[in-house]
């Protein structure tokens, strides 16, 4: 049962990714942000109730543990550190490491789905490629994204 609940909040939270091509700072921004929080914190509540791969705490644990703070340090911006000025950049990034992180674990799971693929390009193809390309994008579109949400923002005020 812990599966079914962890997997459908995985892809519940894949899907609440899509937050990351709307526009930031406003109510729909707000309300699939948390959707994908929430999403996010039961799918790390929920994996360490999975023991089949290691039959104890192994590494996915860990990385559960990783994932979990780089969604808190997501949320501190936005909830305590406003009077940062360079609060939304710091949003930004987090969160789209926790993208990238849940996209990297999702990856993790096809692995078995192609055991003739050599090893090195399984990682290359599920840990390597996401995490590269993730991070283009995040920097890439930062800026402008950050400009938007700064923008939309103010308007809200």
């Amino acid at each position: 049962m812990i599966l079914i609940i962890h997997t459908t909040f995985s892809v519940v939270a894949l899907l609440a990714g899509i937050i990351f091509l709307l526009p930031k700072g406003t109510e729909k921004h707000k309300k699939m942000g948390y959707l994908y929080t929430i999403s996010m914190l039961i799918c790390v509540v929920t994996s360490f109730g999975l023991f089949n791969i290691w039959g104890g705490f192994g590494v996915y644990h860990v990385l559960s543990i990783v994932s979990f703070i780089t969604l808190i340090i997501a949320l501190y911006f936005p909830l305590f550190a406003r009077h940062n000025k360079h609060w939304v950049v710091q949003h930004s990034i987090w969160m789209g490491y926790s993208y990238v992180g849940l996209v990297m674990a999702g990856g993790s799971h096809l692995f078995g789905v192609f055991p003739d693929w050599p090893s090195w390009l399984r990682v290359v193809a599920f840990w390597v490629f996401p995490y590269v390309l993730g991070s283009i994008l995040i920097f890439k579109n930062k800026n402008e994204a950050v400009k938007k949400a700064i923008s939309n923002l103010k308007n809200k005020n």
